[in-house]
């Protein structure tokens, strides 16, 4: 896809995490620091170079320079809401729905090219207000955008302001003006209107009634709407308008106006399905209706002239949530990822509209572990499958290249360290990295810790002639949503001199473990490991690259050898007492250049994963809810927090938890933190470490009831010496539990004493499935009790139980004033709840 990208998933926070906490402003810069820097987006593999926040709590970024990447505030990366969006003159604005902040990331011009076909440029003759108003409509926000007919230059108007209307000032001309307005679990109005201004002003109204609901539909009626992007763009490559998940609908103004579009692109997946129980398909479908919007713009697609292939998503050692996203290339500046949730350690049969390139981008969890699609065009009809995500989880270089060198400098920045066996670049942005880089003579010409996996390192100035050098990297993560790749040690030996703007000749290996399940699992006896080494920059025959050796280990600390094959294969014979197995490959090349690469914890192995402490590092106090049962109804944006103590003698360097439900192994679904734990020091060897589960969806995040019950909070933490450190499976058990309702009518009232009361009622209790809302809880044990007026406490009368539908009737007999309730303790998978007493007058 050419031009501009706004990817939607999950927030992602910069800062590599410190001692407690502490963000990459903590990083260590190490000798020479004088003349050695750290940037953001400075090195070529580092990919964003600008960002700015957005009012509901996610970042816009921009990446390569052009394209953008929008992360929102969510429990998880599959989940967004709807965003307005906008690329006008270069500058990408977008605004959540419900806000009435606008973040903007202007796009540098590149050499060669031109951005639009206009500029924004004021007439020196006379302008006239022109009073632009949305009519027969409830509008709580909105925007407006206008552009000249002939030249396509767009007017700004100040969209900030009370009410339905803005005013513009125009010369006299023909123009094409949008507006946009939205609200929260709201539909979404694309009004478009054509207007002439002459020698006066005006006020062009665009009226509500006028929009007809635009989508793309298909023939499979199990199908639903997962998310959407709709947009109108006009000669030379503005756009305007929304894009984001749900089903919430999008109505537009039809009209025809030579050289404008409107563009469709939707994911559909299956009805019911969620982030723990994603659909098995996926339909990714894009149409343009271009000059003309006709009276009706919807349209239908059958799935059989659609192209279909079957993607196979790896699991990074443990069942996780994961995001596919994509953005259609229509040939213009801005385009936008949407998506919806695919399964893990399975696979997903996607259909597409045939013909139409798609970006892609793949995210795991909470959307920190993104891997790098690349485009795909696929043909009518079945087309050949792929796999994502496969471990093991290993460096590979960017697409757009590594470590280089500019002049007297090198600027490090090697920041794909896992990537999956196929080659999709992937980054972490919870990984720290440190880098340090050394001459043969032993000059250290730059070192720093604690930095992210978006920010570069520079180094002091070097040797003009040829010298050999060593490069020492280590990424370290622990993380909820992956176990495989804990840490990556690259030592990298290679010779550099002045250059304009060449990569390092680093030698890159790639590993393959064909025999892996699609968790990154390895049963108990022999697999074959291949793997193959290249060099950078170098020709191939000149470089002759090989592989020199491959070991393994089963506890990180005892290393086996294993005999290489001709071709640089081995075949390991897994231990039934393995739960995990690193690898360490070398490799040499011809011009001086070596790599001894270890990867911790390469993959999984049969054995289970039990708790592990390794040193002094302790978990204690663990309180989850405050300490109460964690009670989801059906709506959106609900939350809980969780802390622990964690103590250690050299301090606590970081922590985190998450909850799943089912085997620690296995997990039938997991909640996430909505970003990482902060762990505030309390005591030179103790912290509490805290998350905050948030944006919670149960209809989304968990998506069946089945889920509801005991949960387990696995946490972890590490030492500030960075050797210990303690996991806990199963640190602390919780109940999460359908929130229940329940009600109470006592009549008829008021009521002569000794005759016979009726108390009906209903009990009833969320549905986190597709139906939404409160259903009857049926054959449930319910206490019907009495308060007398001018007490406080309520007696039990007697127990009834509930009907098919959840429904409640008893009679007793009237005998004072005062309140009748009903009341429900409560089972393992629903919250308890009492009825609000209803008064009964007794004469």
């Amino acid at each position: 896809m050419s031009g501009v990208r706004v990817r939607w998933g999950r927030v992602r926070r910069r800062g590599a995490v410190g001692v407690c906490g502490t963000a990459l402003a903590a990083s260590t810069l190490l000798v020479p620091a004088a003349s050695a820097s750290v940037e953001q987006g400075a090195g070529v593999a580092s990919r964003v170079v600008r960002s700015a926040g957005l009012a509901d709590g996610g970042r816009v970024e921009l990446v390569d320079g052009r394209d953008v990447r929008m992360t929102a505030g969510s429990n998880d990366a599959a989940r967004t809401g709807r965003y307005s969006i906008a690329s006008v003159n270069g500058t990408v604005s977008v605004r959540p729905t419900g806000k009435t902040e606008t973040a903007k990331l202007r796009v540098p011009s590149r050499a060669g090219e031109t951005q639009s076909a206009s500029t924004t440029t004021y007439a020196t003759a006379s302008t006239y207000a022109v009073k632009l108003s949305i009519t027969n409509a409830d509008v709580r926000s909105k925007l407006f955008y206008v552009w000249d007919r002939r030249t396509w230059t767009a007017y700004p108007v100040d969209s900030f302001t009370s009410g339905a209307s803005s005013t513009v000032k125009l010369p006299p001309g023909d123009y094409f003006s949008v507006a946009l307005h939205n609200d929260w679990q709201e539909p979404s109005y694309l009004l478009t209107r054509t207007f002439s201004v002459g020698s006066a002003a005006k006020t062009v109204t665009f009226d509500q009634r006028a929009a007809k609901e635009t989508a793309i539909r298909t023939d499979d009626t199990t199908a639903t709407r997962d998310a959407a992007a709709v947009w109108i763009s006009v000669p030379g490559g503005d756009l305007a308008g929304f894009a984001g998940s749900g089903a919430d609908k999008v109505y537009v103004t039809p009209f025809s106006v030579n050289g404008v579009s409107l563009r469709l692109h939707e994911v559909l997946g299956k009805k019911g399905a969620s982030a723990s129980v994603p659909s098995p398909y996926r339909y990714d479908l894009t149409h343009s209706f271009t000059t003309t919007v006709p009276a009706s713009p919807v349209t239908t697609v059958h799935a059989a002239n659609l192209a279909k292939s079957v993607t196979k998503v790896g699991a990074p050692g443990t069942r996780t949530t994961a995001f596919l996203q994509s953005a259609p290339s229509f040939g213009e500046w801005t385009g936008v990822y949407i998506g919806g949730a695919v399964p893990v350690a399975g696979s997903v049969t996607e259909y597409t509209t045939p013909g139409v390139t798609y970006g892609r981008l793949l995210s795991y969890g909470t959307g920190e572990l993104s891997l790098d699609l690349p485009d795909r065009t696929s043909a009518a009809g079945t087309n050949a499958g792929e796999t994502l995500g496969a471990a093991p989880l290993q460096p590979v270089r960017g697409t757009w290249g590594g470590s280089q060198r500019n002049y007297s400098k090198i600027v490090l920045s090697e920041s794909n360290a896992f990537s999956d066996a196929a080659g999709h670049p992937a980054t972490d942005g919870r990984a720290t990295y440190a880098y340090k880089l050394t001459s043969a003579a032993g000059v250290t010409y730059a070192q720093a810790t604690g930095l992210d996996a978006y920010h570069s390192l520079t180094s002091s100035a070097l040797p003009s002639l040829r010298t050999t050098y060593t490069l020492d990297q280590t990424v370290h993560r622990r993380v909820p949503y992956s176990r495989l790749s804990t840490d990556v040690h690259n030592e990298w030996t290679f010779r550099s001199d002045y250059a304009e703007g060449g990569e390092l000749p680093l030698i890159d290996t790639r590993l393959k473990v064909p025999a892996l399940d699609g968790s990154g699992r390895a049963a108990a006896g022999q697999v074959r490991i291949e793997a193959s080494a290249t060099t950078r920059d170098t020709d191939a025959a000149a470089a002759n690259t090989r592989v020199t050796g491959l070991a393994y280990s089963i506890d990180g600390a005892t290393w086996t050898d294993l005999t290489l094959a001709a071709d640089g294969s081995a075949t390991l014979d897994v231990p039934t007492d393995a739960s995990w197995v690193s690898l360490r490959v070398t490799a040499a090349d011809d011009q001086g250049g070596t790599l001894r690469r270890t990867i911790t914890r390469a993959f999984a192995g049969p054995a289970p994963q039990g708790d592990e402490t390794v040193g002094a590092t302790r978990i204690s106090d663990v309180v989850v809810n405050g300490g109460k049962r964690v009670e989801l109804s059906d709506e959106p944006l609900q939350d809980f927090e969780a802390r622990f103590t964690a103590t250690d003698p050299s301090g606590i360097a970081s922590g985190d938890m998450y909850l799943y439900k089912g085997s620690y192994d296995s997990p039938d679904a997991v909640l996430y933190g909505t970003w990482p734990a902060t762990c505030t020091k309390t005591t030179a060897t103790t912290a509490t470490c805290e998350t905050h589960f948030a944006y919670i969806q149960p209809r989304w995040n968990l998506g069946r009831n089945s889920l509801a019950g005991t949960w387990k909070l696995a946490a972890w933490a590490e030492s500030a010496g960075g050797t210990d450190h303690v996991d806990l499976h199963t640190a602390k058990s919780v109940p999460v539990v359908r929130d229940a309702a329940l009600s109470a009518n006592a009549g008829p009232e008021p009521i002569a004493k000794g005759r016979s009361l009726t108390v009906t009622g209903k009990l009833s209790r969320a549905d986190w499935e597709s139906r939404g809302g409160y259903h009857g809880y049926a054959e449930q044990k319910v206490k019907l009790q009495f308060r007398k007026k001018g007490t406080s406490t309520y007696t039990t009368v007697k127990t009834i139980t509930t009907d098919s539908t959840g429904n409640l009737r008893t009679t007793v007999k009237a005998t004072t004033d005062g309140y009748w309730r009903y009341a429900f303790s409560g089972t393992s998978t629903t919250a308890p709840a009492n009825a609000t007493g209803d008064y009964v007058d007794v004469r």
